[in-house]
């Protein structure tokens, strides 16, 4: 095996130090650009060795020209790649040069049009190239449709087949590869019982008194019941209601100042609203008095309003159990983890609203021309004593509908509990 003498901790220190000036981060808020600056310059230090370049062209780009220097730049255009380089002929072959374009994703699919117009901002000769590099299941979603001079893998691959044909740096590329394809998963092990929190009656019951404070603002002051969001690239369950970017609604998240029931604008922070578990009737009154109050001045939904925040909480603070639940939940219902397994959101208009007895995000199955549409959720009657999610496969002309409740065992971890649910989920594609 050749000699290698850089170290994994060598890469990730200039990835980190490199990312850090990075004019792309902006803020530094978002969290996939963050992964995806790092590991642009995480793969900058890898293509440094000639061995590793060539590699890389062979393998990957599955060209037979030769490069110089692969550098990474910002992105100063959204169709910028990550790293450059020009493409040179192979020795003794004529033919003018060629630049190359590598694009990096973590957070979700390149589209065919962001592929097209990457590959055309290169220049117009058809000997440009550009390598999209993404997870491997936003890869599985251009099967059959990438566009010419442009060669879609994926992290996954990458960490396949670049230790065998460049063994000197196969810690590196395995390194890479690891984090391209978990960096942009949500984590899911979470320090709680699953077990505890799921199947405990006090637990559910104060997760439904918070729903309904939910379910009642959204009422008052937008009109409409909440239901889960479907914007496209979202990393995370939302349960939300009138949420855009000029316009302020409601979501149903973390708890902050002992509500889980926030305002919130796209690209701005929550403003708790104030309003806790409801108990007794001077909590009912003084509820009812802000709300009426918050509909009466409306000015706080527009562009440029501000959500008034409360002095004080009105009715009980939610309990850390909901907290942990939400948590668990919110896993079982996202998005990307749901997408790994071959489901996609319904649209949104095919969502089920947050109702008095059910929660729930119904899904499709990818590639599913019968478009037999799946549903995972909780509750079922108006008083819930667990929180234990159900995956149900709705009534078609074919099949009758099917119901299975995915309790979590005694021990059993999080991340174990979640994927149980989307195998029952899966299995009930099964003919």
């Amino acid at each position: 095996m050749p000699r290698s003498y850089a170290t994994v901790g060598q890469m990730l220190t200039y990835g980190v130090d490199r990312s850090a000036a990075s004019p792309d981060l902006g803020d530094g808020r978002d969290r996939q650009l963050r992964v995806e600056v790092l590991l642009r310059h995480m793969l900058e230090f890898v293509l440094m060795s000639p061995r590793s370049r060539d590699a890389f062209l062979t393998a990957v780009a599955r060209t037979e020209r030769t490069t110089g220097s692969i550098t990474a730049g910002p992105r100063l255009r959204r169709t910028s790649p990550d790293l450059t380089a020009e493409l040179l002929p192979p020795a003794g072959q004529d033919g003018g040069s060629a630049r190359l374009g590598i694009a990096l994703r973590v957070g979700g699919p390149f589209s065919v049009p962001q592929l097209q117009k990457m590959r055309g901002a290169l220049g117009s000769s058809p000997d440009h190239l550009l390598v999209a590099i993404a997870r491997r299941t936003d890869r599985a979603e251009l099967t059959g449709e990438v566009p010419p001079g442009v060669i879609a893998t994926s992290w996954a691959r990458l960490g396949r087949r670049m230790p065998k044909k460049d063994p000197g740096h196969a810690h590196l590329w395995e390194t890479l590869a690891e984090v391209g394809e978990n960096a942009g998963r949500p984590v899911v092990q979470f320090p709680v019982d699953a077990r505890k929190l799921l199947t405990k009656t006090s637990t559910a019951r104060d997760f439904r008194a918070h729903l309904d404070v939910m379910h009642h603002a959204c009422r008052s002051l937008l009109g409409s019941s909440p239901h889960f969001s479907t914007r496209r690239g979202q990393t995370d369950a939302h349960l939300q209601m009138g949420v855009g970017r000029g316009r302020t609604g409601l979501e149903f998240g973390e708890v902050i100042d002992g509500t889980p029931v926030h305002f919130l604008r796209a690209g701005a922070d929550p403003v708790p609203l104030g309003i806790g578990r409801i108990s007794t009737e001077a909590d009912h009154a003084a509820a009812k008095e802000r709300l009426t109050m918050l509909a009466r001045r409306s000015a706080w939904r527009t562009e440029g309003g501000t959500p008034p925040s409360a002095r004080e909480l009105i009715g009980d603070a939610a309990t850390p159990e909901l907290e942990g639940a939400r948590l668990l939940l919110w896993a079982v219902l996202n998005p990307m983890l749901l997408r790994d397994r071959g489901f996609d959101l319904a649209p949104a208009r095919r969502q089920p609203a947050l109702t008095a007895t059910t929660m729930g995000l119904r899904v499709l199955q990818r590639g599913d021309d019968s478009a037999t549409e799946y549903r995972i959720w909780v509750g079922g009657d108006r008083d819930w004593k667990n929180l234990i999610p159900r995956v149900t496969r709705e009534e078609t002309p074919q099949r009758p509908a099917e119901t299975y409740a995915v309790a979590p065992r005694k021990s059993q971890s999080t991340a174990d509990f979640v994927w149980e649910v989307h195998r029952a989920l899966r299995s009930l594609t099964i003919p």
